[in-house]
C-alpha cells in the first residue's frame, strides 16, 4: 500500500477510536517506507497512539528513536513530551520505587532545556515539579522508618537531603523540623 494511504487510514482509525488498528497502520507505514516524509509522521503517531493505549514502553521507545533520527524537526518537542509522560504515568505511589520519577524529571527536563519555545515546556515543568516532589517524598518516608527505628544519624541525613536537594518542594518545612 502507498504510504499515504496507510498513514490517512491509521489517522481515520484514530479518529474513531480503534487505536489498536491506528497504531498498526503507522507501524506499516514506517516498516514498509522506512524514509518517507509519512514515516516521519507516523513515527510520532505511533508513539501518540502506543501512550493512549497505555503501552508506556512501546511509546518510550518510538519518542526516543523519533527524537534520535529527526532532533531538529517541528514534531521532536511533542516526541520528547510524550516520552516523557509516558515515564510520568508510570510514577508510582510514595512508598514503592521512584525510578519512573527521575526519569520522568530527565525527559521533561529536556524538553524545557531543548525547546523552550515550545508549548509543551509549562506542562513539563509541571510534570516535572511533580515528580520531584514524589522524589523528595521518598526521602522523607524513608527518614521517617529511620526515625521510628531510632536511626538517628540515617534519619538526619534523609531529612538533609531533601533540604539541600528539593528546597522548593513541600517536603522541605518537615524535613527541617525533623532536623531540629
Amino acid at each position: 500500500d502507498p504510504a499515504d494511504a496507510l498513514y490517512n487510514q491509521g489517522l481515520a482509525n484514530l479518529n474513531a477510536g480503534r487505536l489498536k488498528e491506528a497504531s498498526r497502520k503507522f507501524e506499516a507505514v514506517d516498516r514498509q517506507h522506512p524514509y518517507s516524509e509519512y514515516a516521519r509522521k507516523s513515527m510520532v503517531m505511533s508513539a501518540f497512539t502506543n501512550y493512549r493505549q497505555g503501552n508506556y514502553d512501546e511509546a518510550i521507545n518510538a519518542g526516543k528513536r523519533y527524537v534520535q533520527l529527526y532532533p531538529s524537526s517541528e514534531d521532536a518537542a511533542y516526541a520528547q513530551y510524550i516520552v516523557g509522560l509516558s515515564y510520568f504515568r508510570q510514577i508510582r505511589d510514595v512508598t514503592q520505587d521512584q525510578k519512573e520519577s527521575g526519569r520522568a524529571i530527565e525527559a521533561m527536563d529536556e524538553v524545557v532545556q531543548r525547546w523552550p519555545e515550545s508549548q509543551y515546556v509549562e506542562d513539563a515543568r509541571t510534570k516535572a515539579r511533580f515528580a520531584r516532589d514524589q522524589l523528595a517524598g521518598k526521602e522523607m518516608q524513608i527518614g521517617r522508618y529511620y526515625l521510628e527505628r531510632r536511626e538517628y544519624i540515617a534519619s538526619a541525613k534523609r531529612f538533609r537531603y531533601v533540604v539541600e536537594n528539593y528546597s522548593n518542594t513541600r517536603h522541605v518545612e518537615e524535613a527541617l523540623a525533623r532536623l531540629t
